[in-house]
């Protein structure tokens, strides 16, 4: 096992912002690392993408011959499938800053860490053109107490993609669970179980992420994986140019220390639902002794607050499925028959690169 990074790409249906994530990869300062796309039953649009950056003896595509319908599968066989000490995670419409995986993995190695929780800009509306500024105006908080991640909203946690973990810590929590048996979604659920493995945590102070939310906004498509990839575009190209990249990570400094920039717009409430009887049941519910609770038994509250507001399990991943491509009903292949096709394609093509 080496000390290099796999990274793990799962993607569908937004081959666009799909080139951009992969160039910001490319535009990292630390060179040692391995990309894996995970196609989730994909396009020829997404393979033809693709197929100039396979020259790149780091980079492997393996498009899954079902649809999952969210990327807890694809993101479980590749971490699976990793074959070096950690393991970043990147949406397939998020990016990094050229600085990512080495603050990340520097930061690691200063402090023995297991599981690098790096911070996000949020970009809420796309530019009107490619020379008009980013709407950066959210930055994540800094990692909170777990109390605080058991009873707060996902946007507190999200994105994975500013996520670097051990693979220790990998294999120790398992693999993210699939949306159609949670009440919570996939990437709070594993946290939860990471920090209830006992993951040392250590937090980024430093803005290396944009996660981009204007597919939800009101210039968004109806099918919203139908939004073009303008403003990913708009900040690589920021990226791409050392004095634009300078001015970028200064305006980035400069939000994440302003209050009123973390935080702003995010979720804040885990209740699922507005109304009187959501919020008394929250407060009721979701509190620091129910946290640790859960860290005592697995057993969460938050599955209590759901069915007493009697929400079904994958209630909200049906909701965000029909928004984002038009569907309605998918039935998630078994994990271990994805991870097994994964670890066979990868065994067919290995790793040629010395990382």
């Amino acid at each position: 096992m080496t000390s290099a990074v796999t990274i793990v790409l799962p993607t569908y249906g937004r081959p666009g912002t799909l080139a951009c994530a992969v160039r910001s990869v490319l535009l990292q300062t630390m060179p040692d690392w391995r990309l894996l796309v995970i196609g989730d039953g994909c396009g020829e649009e997404t393979a033809a993408v693709m197929a100039p950056f396979l020259a790149d003896p780091r980079i492997r595509y393996v498009n899954l011959p079902w649809r999952c319908g969210e990327q807890a599968q694809p993101n479980s066989a590749g971490m699976a499938c990793a074959s070096t000490s950690r393991i970043a995670l990147l949406n397939h419409d998020d990016l990094w800053l050229p600085s990512h995986l080495d603050t990340a993995c520097r930061q690691i190695d200063h402090t023995g860490a297991d599981f690098f929780f790096g911070r996000s800009a949020w970009i809420w509306d796309a530019p009107e053109s490619m020379d008009a500024p980013l709407a950066i105006e959210t930055v994540s908080p800094l990692p909170q107490s777990f109390e605080q991640i058991f009873c707060s909203g996902i946007h507190h946690i999200e994105p994975a993609s500013a996520w670097v973990v051990s693979r220790k810590l990998a294999d120790k929590v398992g693999p993210w669970h699939s949306s159609s048996s949670l009440f919570r979604v996939p990437i709070q659920d594993w946290v939860l179980r990471a920090c209830r493995a006992g993951a040392q945590v250590t937090p980024g102070a430093e803005v290396t992420c944009f996660k981009f939310e204007n597919q939800w906004s009101a210039q968004a498509a109806e099918r919203r994986y139908d939004t073009p990839a303008l403003p990913q575009e708009a900040a690589l190209r920021m990226m791409q140019v050392p004095a634009t990249l300078h001015e970028l990570t200064l305006r980035l400094q400069r939000l994440a220390k302003h209050p009123e920039a973390v935080g702003r717009r995010m979720e804040l409430s885990a209740s699922p639902t507005i109304g009187p009887k959501a919020q008394q049941l929250t407060q009721q519910l979701l509190t620091a002794n129910t946290a640790n609770f859960y860290l005592q038994t697995q057993l969460d509250a938050y599955t209590w607050l759901c069915a007493e507001l009697g929400l079904p399990r994958g209630w909200r991943w049906r909701a965000a499925l029909q928004h984002r491509t038009g569907e309605t009903r998918i039935t998630p292949p078994p994990q271990p028959e994805v991870t097994a096709y994964v670890a066979h394609a990868i065994a067919e093509h290995p790793w040629t690169n010395d990382v």
